[in-house]
C-alpha cells in the first residue's frame, strides 16, 4: 500500500509540474560523480572562462556526456553546441553556469525548467560587491529554491573529483593522482594555490570544491556528503564564516568521530575580518568565540596555511596515535638536539629507552653511536644500520611515534631508506612515523614518484607539529559527550525575577536580584541578604557570624566599587555600625541613594588567595558562549579565560577549566587544599541551564568564583544581564 501510495504521489507531481524535490547530499553527489554536465556559456574565445572550463573537462578525461550552451556558436572544442539548455533533451546531471551575473537568474530558471537539480555558479557580481549584487544573489536564491534546485556559488571556482576525471573548474591545475582526501575552500584562488602545495608535498586529494558565496551550499553540506561517502576519510576546508555556529557544532561534532576535519579559519584580525566580507561576502564573527566553537567541535583548527598543509599530511599518512612518548633517530647530532627541544616545547616526551633496547642498539652500531634518546648512529651509519636501528625502536614498547632524522653526509641513502620506513610502517601498524630529510632536491620528486607514505618533512618542526593535533584529534574523539547532568532549578521564582525584568524594560538586574537568580539554579554562594536598615544588617550578623561584606544594589549603578559601594573585612558589631554608616553617607553625598534598593550583607569568605572568573557571553552569530579563567581585579589586564558554545557538556565544561592556566592553580599550593573540580564544572553547567533555560540573558558575570583554604567553591557575586 505504501509503494501505491508513493507512486500516486509522484503522478500527481507531475500533473501539478512541480518540482521534485530532493536533497542537497543527492545533488552534491550527483555532481561530483556526474555523468553529463552542461557548460552554459561556453566560447570560443580562448582568452574567456567559459572557454577554460570546457577544455578543462575535455582534457581531464571525463567519461560522461558534455553539453556546450552559447546561443552564439555551432560548435566549441568539438562539441556540438546548444542555443539553450531546454534544447538538450537529455537527463543532465549538473550545469556549470559562467555568464554574465545580470543573465545568470535566467539561465537558472532554464535549469529549472530542464529538469537539472544542480548547478555550479562560476559568475562574480553578487553579494561580495555590494547592495546590488546581494539582490541579485536574492533573486538567485529564490529561482532555486522555486525549482528545488542547489546551487554552488555564486562567485567560485567550480569542482573537481579526481576519482570520476571530473574537472568543473577554470583552475590552471588539477591533482595528478587520486586519494582520500576531500578539501572544500571559500576562496576560488586558494583553490589553485592548495593543489599546487598538496601535489609538492605528495598529498593526493581527489575532491576539490569552491564554494564562493555559499548563497545555497555551504561547506557543512559538504562535510554531510563527505561523511557518508566512502572514498573520502580526510576533510579540509579553508573558511573564511561560519554563519550558523549551532549547526556547525551539531554537524562536525558527529562527523569527528569517525573522520578527522582540518580548518584553516582566516579573518582573525579587525582588518582580516573586513577583507573577508569584501571577498566573498561573509560574515567573520568573533574569533575567540569562533575558535572555541571550532574547538568543542572537535574540528583541528589551524592559523597558517604551512601549518594546515602540514597537519592535513601527517592526518592523511597517520590513521592513530597511541600517545606522546616518542623516539628520535639520527644520523648527526645537532639537528636532534634541535628536535628534542621542539618536542619539549610541544609537550612531546623524549622518553629515555631501556638498558635492554640500548644493547640491543648497540650490537647493531659502531661504539662511537649513542644510544639515548635521542639515538645518534653517526654519519657513516650505513642503510642497513639505519633500518634495523629504527626496527629495534618501533618494537620496544617504549615509544608511540618515531621520528627519523636523515641527512646527507656520507652515503646518499636518502630514496632508499624512504622506501624502507614505508615497508616499516606496514610491519608496525600501531606506531607512527616521521621523517625530515635533509638531502638534494631531486630526492623530493623520487619521493612523489615512488609514492612514499611515510611523511617527509624538510624541518623537524613541521614534522613534529602535527603529531600534537592528532592527539588532541585522538582525546577528542575517545572522550564521550554526556548530555546535562538534571539540574533542579526553582523555575517559579526565576521566571518572576526576569519577567519583573522584562515588563519594566530594564536589562541589569541588580545585585540582590543577580544573586537571588543563581540561588534558583542552586549555585554555591555565600550567605546573604538584603538589608533595608542597619537593624536588618545587624539581625543577619547575628545569625551568620563574621567577618561580613556590604555592597550596595542598585538599578542604576553597574561597577559598585567605582562609587565606594562594596565594604570588605567588617569583624565586629561596633565596626558594622561605623561602616553602615558611612556607606550610606558616601551615597547621600553623590546623590545616590534614591537609586539603591538596599544593601547586600554577605558573610566574608575567608583565606581567598584563587580566585576565578566565570560567565556567559552572547556572541553574534555563534550564540551563547561559556568562559572560565583566572578572574579577580586583574581579569582584563591578564585576559587568562576559555571559552565554549553552549549548551555545555560535562566534558566542555573540563576542557575550559583545563584550557586555562587558572588550572593550575586548582590543585594543592602551600598550605591550600586541592580544588574539587567538580564543583566548578557544576558551575559552568548550570549557568548554561540558564541561558538555556533564558535565552533572552546576554551575559552572566561572576567576578570571583573563590576557592578557600580547604578547597571548597564559594561565589560572592553577580551580574545578570538581558
Amino acid at each position: 500500500m505504501k509503494k501505491i501510495n508513493n507512486l500516486v504521489q509522484k503522478v500527481i507531481k507531475k500533473l501539478k509540474k512541480e518540482p521534485e524535490s530532493v536533497s542537497k547530499s543527492e545533488v552534491l553527489n550527483k555532481i561530483l560523480y556526474a555523468k553529463s554536465v552542461a557548460v552554459i556559456g561556453a566560447s570560443q574565445n580562448e582568452q574567456s572562462i567559459g572557454h577554460e572550463i570546457l577544455k578543462n573537462i575535455l582534457d581531464f578525461g571525463f567519461n560522461g556526456e558534455v553539453y556546450a550552451v552559447n546561443p552564439k556558436y555551432e560548435e566549441i572544442l568539438g562539441c556540438k553546441t546548444f542555443k539553450s539548455v531546454l534544447e538538450i533533451k537529455k537527463d543532465v546531471d549538473f550545469a556549470v553556469i559562467v555568464v554574465p551575473a545580470k543573465a545568470v537568474v535566467g539561465v537558472v530558471e532554464e535549469c529549472g525548467k530542464a529538469g537539472i537539480k544542480g548547478a555550479v555558479v562560476i559568475s562574480a557580481g553578487f553579494k561580495e560587491v555590494g547592495k546590488e549584487g546581494a539582490k541579485l544573489e536574492s533573486q538567485l536564491l529564490e529561482t532555486a529554491e522555486k525549482y528545488k534546485m542547489s546551487i554552488i556559488g555564486p562567485n567560485c571556482l567550480g569542482v573537481m573529483n579526481v576519482d570520476n576525471k571530473l574537472n568543473a573548474s577554470f583552475s590552471p591545475v588539477a591533482p595528478k593522482k587520486s586519494g582520500k582526501v576531500a578539501f572544500v575552500s571559500q576562496s576560488g584562488a586558494l583553490v589553485c594555490g592548495i593543489v599546487n602545495l598538496m601535489q609538492q608535498e605528495n598529498l593526493n586529494c581527489s575532491h576539490i570544491v569552491s564554494i564562493g558565496n555559499q548563497a545555497d551550499v555551504d561547506f557543512l553540506d559538504f562535510f554531510e556528503l563527505w561523511e557518508n561517502d566512502d572514498n573520502i576519510d580526510l576533510i579540509l576546508a579553508y573558511v573564511e564564516g561560519i554563519e550558523d555556529a549551532q549547526r556547525f557544532k551539531e554537524v562536525c561534532s558527529r562527523i569527528t568521530k569517525t573522520k578527522p576535519i582540518i580548518m584553516l579559519k582566516s579573518g582573525r584580525s579587525a582588518k582580516g575580518g573586513s577583507a573577508t566580507a569584501s571577498h566573498t561576502g561573509a560574515l567573520a564573527g568573533d574569533d575567540i568565540a569562533l575558535g572555541a566553537l571550532i574547538k568543542s567541535s572537535g574540528v583541528i583548527r589551524e592559523y597558517y596555511l604551512r601549518d594546515f598543509i602540514n597537519t592535513a599530511k601527517v592526518f592523511n599518512s597517520i590513521k592513530t596515535l597511541q600517545g606522546k612518548r616518542l623516539g628520535i633517530l639520527t644520523n648527526a647530532g645537532g639537528p636532534a638536539i634541535i628536535a628534542t627541544d621542539s618536542a619539549s616545547d610541544l609537550g612531546l616526551n623524549v622518553v629515555d629507552l631501556s638498558e635492554e633496547t640500548k644493547n640491543k642498539l648497540m650490537e647493531n652500531l659502531p661504539f662511537q653511536a649513542s644510544v639515548k634518546n635521542p639515538v645518534d648512529i653517526i654519519a657513516s651509519a650505513s642503510l642497513e644500520q639505519f633500518v634495523k636501528s629504527a626496527e629495534i625502536m618501533l618494537a620496544s614498547n617504549e615509544i608511540d611515534v618515531l621520528l627519523v632524522i636523515y641527512l646527507y653526509i656520507q652515503q646518499k641513502n636518502d630514496i632508499s631508506l624512504a622506501k624502507e620506513l614505508d615497508k616499516l610502517r606496514e610491519k608496525y601498524p600501531q606506531k607512527a612515523i616521521v621523517a625530515t630529510f635533509q638531502t638534494t632536491d631531486d630526492f623530493f620528486e623520487d619521493v612523489k614518484e615512488f609514492e612514499v607514505k611515510t611523511p617527509i618533512f624538510k624541518y623537524g618542526i613541521d614534522a613534529l607539529s602535527p603529531l600534537i593535533k592528532l592527539i588532541e584529534y585522538e582525546e577528542n574523539r575517545s572522550l564521550k559527550t554526556k548530555n546535562l547532568s538534571q539540574i533542579k532549578v526553582d523555575s517559579k521564582t526565576a521566571k518572576k525575577i526576569i519577567s519583573t525584568y522584562q515588563k519594566e524594560n530594564r536589562k541589569l538586574l541588580t545585585t540582590f536580584d543577580s544573586l537571588k537568580f543563581f540561588e534558583c539554579f542552586a549555585l554555591p554562594l555565600a550567605k546573604f541578604t538584603l538589608a533595608k536598615t542597619l537593624e536588618d544588617a545587624t539581625a543577619f550578623a547575628e545569625e551568620v557570624g563574621y567577618p561580613l561584606v556590604l555592597k550596595i544594589s542598585s538599578k542604576t549603578i553597574t561597577h559598585k566599587t567605582d562609587v565606594g559601594g562594596v565594604v570588605v573585612g567588617i569583624s565586629t558589631k561596633q565596626q558594622l555600625v561605623s561602616e553602615w554608616k558611612a556607606l550610606n553617607s558616601r551615597l547621600k553625598q553623590k546623590n545616590l541613594l534614591e537609586d539603591i534598593e538596599g544593601i547586600v550583607v554577605m558573610r566574608q569568605v575567608k583565606d581567598t588567595a584563587r580566585e576565578f572568573v566565570g560567565g556567559i557571553v552572547k556572541k553574534d552569530n555563534v550564540g551563547h558562549m561559556a568562559m572560565f579563567g583566572l578572574g579577580g581585579i586583574f581579569i582584563e589586564t591578564l585576559n587568562e579565560v576559555a571559552f565554549a558554545p553552549c549548551p555545555l557538556s560535562k566534558v566542555d565544561a573540563y576542557r575550559i577549566i583545563e584550557n586555562t592556566k587558572a588550572n593550575k592553580l586548582l590543585g594543592k599550593v602551600r598550605n591550600y587544599a586541592e580544588v574539587d573540580k567538580e564543583k566548578l564544572v557544576d558551575v559552568l553547567l548550570r549557568m548554561s541551564k540558564m541561558v538555556e533555560a533564558f535565552p533572552e540573558i546576554t551575559e552572566i558575570d561572576i567576578n570571583p568564583i573563590i576557592a578557600d583554604k580547604n578547597g571548597e567553591v564559594v561565589m560572592i557575586d553577580a551580574r545578570v544581564v538581558l
